[in-house]
């Protein structure tokens, strides 16, 4: 006979199989979790190594504009040099005019704003460019001053200075004139404008907070885009993040880096590269913000795909869970039946005159009555043909009713 305490037992057996069913949806949805986060990280470095490749890519491109730039105007200038020192050395010569020798020149090397050249005291003779007849001085100039005290200075390129003829920002490329004796005869100038480079850092395609910048060996700013405040105004700042810093005192040719710019506040991978025989640095950043900004887009819809499982995973285990319950439930009452069924079965103490019967509390009760409580039997009353021809002689009718 099965009782209580057995089918209490049947549920207590059934609930292991539940909850491993429980410890294997969690685990599945801590699976697609730790998946989904390794593909996110896998997916960031795929996108900081293409910023870094793309960064060294711009910047490669920048030191060859850039070289070929500085390379083209100490070209012109050593031709200027060459001519002017050929004067000097014969000046009975027949030789064409020197301003005519210099445009030409010029025309070769559309980059330079111009082609000059100054006398021993600094004075600007000829030229071409802008005002060109006009005599200004630059005697004060710090590369004037250099060539003239050393005549092993090759050549010389300025800071970034406003040019006193343009009334812009400029960077001078410069040699040495000597007369046939080795005396100082003046120098020989080339004149880039400093719009024309930020102009062609402009061109490239660094993103929208990107940022491209020309930098000399003491770290001074010459040129950037963007222009980091009014334009002008932070030419020559050696402000610069310590990432860059150390890379300087590092003594390497080209390297990348993240830092926070400070002139900004913006985090950026940065690719490095010295400019080949100048003494320039050329700095190409790209925006964090920029380039992940694709990679935030894929995290956004992996993890709302990974959202999207873990609550169907859910809705599937509760729907599992209250058909387990169901299922419980509905067993629990077939064995409470089964129990009662097979309680019937067994010995009934029972009225041998009036057929009632006695009840486990000692009560005796009619069989109607014990059978509804005991049962989901239902009643009704008739009457058998021997009953009826001994309630009913006279009828004459003896059927069941």
């Amino acid at each position: 006979m099965t009782t209580d305490s057995d089918s209490q037992r049947a549920s207590h057996a059934s609930r292991p199989r539940m909850i491993r069913l429980g410890a294997g949806f969690l685990a599945l949805n801590l699976f697609v979790v730790i998946m989904a986060a390794v593909s996110a990280r896998n997916s960031l470095r795929n996108h900081q190594d293409r910023a870094i490749a793309t960064a060294q890519n711009l910047s490669l491109v920048l030191d060859h504009y850039v070289a070929d730039t500085l390379g083209k105007a100490d070209l012109a200038v050593s031709a200027v040099k060459d001519e002017v020192e050929r004067r000097l050395a014969d000046p009975k010569a027949n030789t064409p005019d020197l301003d005519a020798f210099i445009q030409r020149q010029h025309a070769r090397v559309p980059s330079l704003l111009a082609l000059r050249a100054a006398n021993a005291e600094g004075v600007i003779d000829h030229g071409s460019g802008q005002e060109a007849k006009t005599r200004v001085s630059s005697a004060d100039r710090e590369h004037f001053i250099r060539l003239r005290d050393d005549p092993a200075a090759g050549v010389v390129v300025s800071k970034p200075l406003v040019g006193r003829l343009t009334g812009s920002w400029v960077v001078i490329v410069a040699r040495r004139l000597e007369h046939p004796d080795h005396r100082f005869a003046g120098m020989a100038i080339g004149v880039i404008a400093l719009g024309d480079l930020q102009k062609a850092f402009s061109a490239l395609d660094v993103g929208p907070r990107g940022s491209v910048a020309l930098r000399d060996l003491e770290l001074g700013l010459v040129a950037r885009h963007p222009e980091p405040v009014p334009a002008g105004t932070a030419v020559g700042s050696q402000v610069v993040s310590q990432e860059f810093r150390a890379f300087t005192q590092s003594g390497s040719q080209a390297g990348t880096f993240r830092a926070l710019t400070p002139f900004d506040h913006v985090q950026r991978t940065f690719s490095v590269r010295k400019v080949q025989g100048w003494p320039y640095y050329l700095v190409v950043g790209l925006a964090e913000q920029d380039y992940l900004k694709g990679w935030w887009r894929e995290v956004y819809q992996e993890f709302g795909e990974v959202a999207l499982f873990l609550c169907l995973t859910l809705v599937v285990f509760l729907l599992l869970r209250r058909t387990w319950l169901r299922q419980q439930a509905a067993q629990e009452r077939l064995e409470r039946l089964l129990a009662e069924v097979k309680t019937l079965g067994g010995m009934l103490p029972i009225c041998s005159h009036c057929k009632k019967i006695r009840d486990d509390k000692g009560y005796w009760n009619q069989i109607e009555a014990y059978l509804n409580e005991h049962t989901e039997a239902e009643f009704t009353h008739g009457i058998c043909p021997d009953c009826a021809k001994e309630v009913f002689p006279r009828s004459g009718k003896h059927t069941t009713l």
